[in-house]
């Protein structure tokens, strides 16, 4: 499984925010391109909003994040998001919205998306090309997207796939090999928003949550090469989420059955056999920052097990959100800010402060006790593969209990069986660590942690 980080944070971007991203163990940084801080204010008379270059356009403060990312030896993937307001068909209900997030024209939005996959084709004024491009972020949320319904029904699902639809045409016929990653949902359908496998069965003509199929008289197909989810979980990694249509770590193989059942009945179209599931976002409050956030030690585990239970459900990319906490304005209630960064965030970003829980996501690893030992998982820090050996804390020493093989993409996992794994597994007390070429992963616990809730933006 491989990992990225969804932006540095909203500020001015900055060179060593990338530098940090790569060196946490990430191929691929989500950037997030809002349309209406590009595009002008008011339509022009007279323009061409396909083309790139034209002059009503500003893409100066989204060029250097692109460039600074591939200086960095990363990924992009880029959202489109948030459109001006004279692209928007109607206003927003909902004071606390994001702006440009009301019914978006599709005719508009694709112009745009073409002009973007055009500017970074790698074929213009020496930017870089970016292969990876997310048509908007959580449109089953209220804040996100409106209208969420019409008449008392969802009408976000087919709203969506118009503007998702179009989106994929443009970005693909700049070059066909572009990946078109659909959804970014939403973990929950709070009132007012519609929950994320309601909005996926709607968009894709299915019907039916254990066995999903093709549903009859339904002629609609969504175009997309990925499909997108943030799973934001209110406990920890194998929490329940509290509907049967809501998708947090525990609901991640719903979603994939869901997806695999559509793309097999054909209602998705693609030019690639399978289609990945991705986490777009997921992370968890520290404490600190946040005095409601998850307590580090436990945050420290809680990373790692959330990206095991992704691999576990056919995750292939696990975004962290984010890179640094955000700035917090005075007077805003800590649930209402992110403080789910790597680091700290210090007055300045070579100030910022590494938190515990960034070694557990550059080297996941976790160790369960079971019955035949002691099941482990991880993948290295470099995404490589190699000898991987497990040690055992003992006193103020550690002891090798096993070894592993990793693939070539990093991950590891098998089953420490020998009879001191064996003894350790059923005490069920005891630190375990992985090494791989003399780097260290943070202890696991095979004490079990209990579950709590906990809401992923604090309490």
């Amino acid at each position: 499984m491989s990992t990225g980080v969804t932006v540095t944070d909203t500020a001015t971007p900055f060179q060593l925010g990338f530098d940090r991203i790569r060196s946490a163990g990430a191929g691929m940084v989500r950037v997030l391109i809002y349309w209406r801080q590009v595009a002008p204010t008011k339509e022009p008379d007279s323009w061409n909003p396909a083309d790139p270059a034209d002059s009503h356009y500003n893409w100066s403060y989204f060029d250097q994040q692109v460039q600074m990312a591939r200086n960095a030896g990363l990924q992009p993937m880029i959202e489109l998001f948030s459109a001006p307001d004279w692209a928007e068909r109607g206003k927003a209900s909902n004071a606390n919205a994001y702006p440009g997030i009301y019914d978006p024209d599709p005719t508009d939005f694709s112009r745009f998306a073409l002009a973007a996959a055009k500017r970074y084709s790698g074929n213009f004024g020496g930017l870089p090309r970016v292969r990876y491009w997310q048509a908007w972020n959580e449109p089953n949320l209220s804040i996100s997207f409106q209208p969420q319904f019409k008449h008392g029904k969802p009408a976000s699902p087919i709203l969506y796939r118009q503007l998702l639809n179009r989106f994929a045409g443009a970005v693909q016929s700049v070059n066909p090999s572009n990946k078109v990653i659909g959804g970014g949902l939403a973990p929950n359908g709070v009132p007012g928003s519609v929950a994320p496998m309601t909005f996926a069965r709607q968009l894709l003509c299915m019907t039916g949550r254990s066995h999903p199929k093709a549903k009859r008289g339904c002629s609609g197909r969504g175009r997309f090469d990925i499909w997108g989810t943030n799973p934001f979980t209110t406990g920890g990694p194998t929490h329940k989420s509290y509907s049967a249509d809501s998708v947090g770590l525990r609901e991640l193989p719903n979603l994939r059955r869901l997806i695999g059942a559509a793309n097999r009945a054909g209602k998705v179209v693609s030019r690639q056999g399978s289609i990945p599931l991705w986490v777009t976002e997921f992370s968890w409050d520290s404490k600190p920052s946040d005095p409601g956030g998850v307590p580090m030690r436990i945050l420290t585990r809680w990373t790692s097990e959330a990206m095991y239970r992704a691999w576990q459900a056919g995750v292939s990319r696990f975004f962290w959100l984010t890179l640094r906490d955000w700035p917090r304005p005075d007077g805003v209630p800590w649930n209402q800010t992110i403080d789910s960064g790597l680091y700290f965030r210090g007055s300045t970003i070579e100030k910022d402060r590494p938190k515990q829980n960034l070694q557990a996501f550059r080297f996941p690893f976790v160790a369960f006790p079971g019955r035949k030992g002691i099941t482990i998982w991880g993948r290295t820090s470099s995404s490589t593969g190699g000898k991987v050996t497990i040690d055992y804390k003992q006193g103020k020493k550690w002891k090798r209990i096993g070894k592993v093989r990793a693939g070539g993409n990093g991950v590891f996992s098998s089953v420490v069986r020998s009879g001191f794994a064996r003894r350790l597994a059923k005490r069920k007390r005891g630190m375990i660590r992985a090494v791989y070429r003399g780097e260290s992963s943070r202890a696991f616990s095979l004490r079990p942690q209990r579950d709590f809730r906990q809401p992923p933006f604090g309490k």
